[in-house]
């Protein structure tokens, strides 16, 4: 990626998708992604890594990264709610049906597939990235509020072309995190 500086061309550095994950994603020292027990146990969407196929290829690297759009443009409901939600397709289309009329957009087949979805009325079936186990209660609004950059969890989403998990988010790694910013690590705070 090159940026314009005062008349020459000035490269940006490539961050490590996991650059700036809190612990390197890690729960522990030991805990390697080679010897990840969810992916050998039968848990494989809650695996450092995992990124199931999306129904539309979006890309993050475009949109958060060469667009610049914040995340909470998309995920409007991170800063107010437990869950950041997955886009509606009238999000989508709110800048799409703009861009109608472009030569890319004409010959895109991804925007060929949005745009079925906005005319039949029907929601994007997006796959869930970042999975939690059931007894897990986390809420995204405590998190923004608190400071907490995407990045710290989500990892360098502007890079992605596919979006992956970029930490296990195994509970020593929030453990940790928690004692590490002096937040209370009391199990009611996050367990049903």
């Amino acid at each position: 990626m090159a940026e314009e500086g005062k008349g020459a061309t000035v490269e940006k550095p490539k961050l490590d998708l996991r650059a700036g994950v809190w612990n390197n994603g890690q729960a522990a020292p030991w805990d390697f992604h080679i010897i990840d027990h969810y992916r050998y146990f039968n848990f494989p969407e809650r695996a450092r890594g995992y990124k199931p196929e999306q129904p539309i290829k979006f890309s993050h690297k475009l949109h958060a990264g060469d667009l610049k759009m914040e995340c909470q443009f998309c995920h409007h409901t991170v800063a107010k709610s437990e869950f950041a939600a997955i886009p509606e397709v009238e999000v989508c289309m709110g800048c799409h049906s703009q861009l109608v009329n472009t030569e890319a957009t004409q010959k895109s087949e991804e925007i060929k597939k949005l745009k079925e979805f906005h005319e039949k009325g029907e929601p994007i079936p997006w796959q869930k990235v970042h999975v939690m186990p059931d007894y897990v209660r986390f809420t995204h609004k405590r998190h923004v509020k608190a400071g907490v950059a995407c990045q710290e969890c989500h990892g360098q989403m502007d890079s992605m072309e596919v979006v992956e998990r970029a930490s296990s988010m195994k509970m020593g790694w929030c453990v940790g995190c928690h004692r590490e910013k002096g937040t209370s690590i009391d199990c009611a705070v996050c367990h049903k």
